[in-house]
């Protein structure tokens, strides 16, 4: 006998028929599949016993009571006869040639293990959008067959650690020889199946082909809120990794890597449970033990805050606010401001994911936008489908509780919103630098708030710290802000950068700037807005004479670089094509961590950002009054 095919069965009828299909049509002949029914009550059982009639490699076991995957993964691997072991579960399919392709891979070169990728199928686009990832899942390079210690080591190097066990072909006396078996009674039991395999396997062998098919339903464990069940489950892999340890030092790195990524996904499922107010009581085998109980208290006292951005400069303040109370933060990214969202959530993961749970991204809605849509939450239909979307994105309605604190950086942003239109606290912080102290100059179009009666008859949120769901509100410096100081405290971003290790400085600039890009000291900045989107010039051509003029009055012989705002949509690269036009994803602030950045001069028209660049010699500053003459002569040129 070739290969034993392992195939736990519950409450499946829908799919298990397709799933043992899918391995009785494999072009390898010589298997057998072993079908373990762990006491459901729907029609799983007869469907297989039917098509035993018609295929004898066909084997089904029926147990008198639930026992769960874990366990009953074991019994499979009790009686399986085959030289090689090899599970699926049974809502899941696997490609026709997998098993030969597999088993020829295995004897060829002798495996312990063969690990592989997969492909995906989802039964509803909100499946997809939830769970979306890419099949090539290996972000590192595996071209040989590897030490299964050496392996863990480079996987944690780039994440990607892979523990679901359809996506294992493993030799069966290798499983035996070291007797390595499911925890019974496990949630998550592929975590610890998996690590323990990779600790004692000689020879494993990756490939990136995907011969594994997972199925996303909607009634699956996968899919579904997590319990107490699931944290503890958590608590126990965590134990038993860590009695892993030994003597090499790079070896117990990979581990505590691994250990940080697990304890924030047990973070979060703990908050989850005790957001939806489920039982938080802790069973007798947690309390029982020292190891354990002081991970449940590690968890349980644990604080996690989410930051919800809309521009590049509030991403970067606050990882780096995550690093200056080196804790571990969640990110909501608004792509109204962030047009790269989902590239800067993979650069984040990549390089910062030490202080980073998870990232959301939540894109432009096409009906209820309130960046478009500046009364959103005074109109009850918009309400509605704003906070149902944010929410669905975020999780679930409950996902204000999950948190210690919210912070957001704009009230009037979709998580800043959907905080006031369900009435939950949260702490704002300026949206740029100094932007508070010139509120009147640079928003006119927000001037209501400075008259007490305006706002009070105002319908929808009150921005800038006057609502009474924000709580507090960070600047860089009180001094001459323009709202009421009762709720303010300052915290100096100079400071907070200057805090940072160098390996906290390097770590932001993977994440935001080119490698590189090569800094001429005698350059001048210019820093851009987009005041043509922004509606405070009246079209894109108004705006271009506008930077036109700045050029020829501050940059006639110099080379000049470009900042754009990251929703300016001018093309600086064809109006100054000898110009370096810096990529608009960039925080200027960033620069301050590059030693070669250096700029002779500095020039913007309203940007704050301006003032918080040390690696400039001379700043200039248009300001508002500026921005308006240019309107009143270029409405009388053109």
């Amino acid at each position: 006998m070739k290969v034993s095919v392992i195939i736990p069965v519950y409450q499946v009828e829908a799919y298990v028929e397709d799933c043992i299909k899918s391995v009785t049509s494999q072009t390898l002949s010589d298997i057998e599949i072993l079908c373990i029914e762990d006491c459901g009550t729907d029609g799983s059982k007869e469907i297989i016993r039917r098509m035993m009639q018609e295929d004898d490699r066909i084997r089904l076991f029926v147990n008198e009571k639930n026992q769960g995957l874990a366990s009953v993964r074991n019994q499979g691997i009790e009686r399986a006869r085959g030289k090689y072991v090899y599970f699926l579960d049974s809502d899941d399919m696997i490609r026709q040639d997998a098993l030969l392709s597999l088993y020829s891979k295995a004897e060829e070169e002798e495996l312990d293990v063969c690990i592989f990728a997969a492909d995906f199928i989802y039964e509803s686009e909100e499946l997809r959008q939830k769970f979306h990832t890419d099949p090539a899942v290996y972000k590192g390079d595996y071209p040989d067959v590897m030490n299964g210690k050496a392996l863990y080591k480079e996987w944690m190097k780039h994440w990607d650690w892979m523990p679901s066990q359809p996506r294992y072909f493993y030799r069966r006396d290798f499983l035996t020889r070291y007797g390595i078996r499911f925890i019974d009674g496990l949630l998550h039991e592929d975590e610890s199946f998996a690590f323990d395999v990779l600790m004692h396997a000689e020879r494993v062998r990756i490939l990136q082909e995907a011969f594994f098919i997972r199925r996303f339903r909607s009634d699956s464990i996968m899919s579904s809120h997590p319990t107490m069940k699931n944290v503890e489950s958590c608590i126990e892999i965590l134990d038993h990794v860590e009695a892993g340890k030994g003597g090499d030092p790079d070896l117990n790195a990979a581990i505590d890597y691994y250990e940080q990524k697990l304890f924030k996904d047990v973070m979060r499922k703990y908050r989850t449970v005790r957001a939806l107010g489920e039982d938080l009581t802790v069973s007798e085998g947690v309390k029982s033990s020292p190891s354990k109980n002081a991970l449940m208290q590690r968890i349980s006292e644990s604080r996690l805050s989410l930051y919800a951005c809309s521009s590049y400069y509030q991403v970067l303040i606050a990882l780096i606010k995550a690093m200056r109370e080196e804790t571990v933060i969640d990110l909501a990214l608004e792509k109204h401001g962030i047009g790269t969202a989902e590239s800067l959530a993979e650069q984040i993961r990549a390089k910062a994911g030490k202080y980073v749970a998870r990232i959301f991204v939540i894109p432009d809605h096409p009906q209820a936008d309130p960046y478009e849509q500046k009364e959103t939450a005074g109109d009850k239909r918009l309400s509605a489908l704003l906070t149902a979307y944010v929410e669905e994105i975020m999780g679930g309605s409950f996902f204000y509780e999950l948190y210690d604190r919210i912070h957001v950086f704009w009230d009037l942003g979709y998580v800043g919103t959907c905080l006031n239109i369900r009435k939950k606290a949260y702490t704002l912080h300026e949206d740029s630098l100094d932007s508070y102290k010139k509120i009147r100059e640079n928003r006119p179009n927000y001037a209501y708030i400075f008259d007490e009666k305006a706002r009070a008859e105002h319908v929808g949120v009150v921005p800038f710290g006057f609502s009474p769901y924000c709580e507090a509100v960070e600047v860089n410096d009180q001094e001459g802000i323009q709202i009421p100081p009762e709720k303010v405290h300052a915290c100096p971003r100079a400071a907070l950068m200057e805090g940072l290790s160098g390996a906290q400085k390097k770590m932001l600039l993977d994440v935001f700037l080119p490698a590189d890009y090569v800094w001429d000291q005698e350059a001048v900045l210019l820093l851009t807005e987009p005041f043509a989107v922004t509606g405070r010039l009246s079209d894109r051509g108004s705006q271009e004479r506008l930077y036109q003029e700045i050029v020829r009055a501050y940059a006639a012989d110099k080379k000049l670089v470009i900042k754009a705002h990251p929703r300016d949509d001018c093309d600086y690269k064809k109006l100054f094509p000898g110009a370096a036009v810096l990529d608009k994803s960039m925080p200027m602030e960033a620069l301050n961590f590059v030693e070669s950045a250096s700029f002779d001069t500095a020039v913007t028209v309203t940007s704050s950002v301006i003032q918080g660049l040390s690696c400039v010699k001379k700043k200039i500053y248009l300001g508002a009054d500026f921005l308006a003459d240019f309107r009143g002569r270029d409405k009388n040129t053109v």
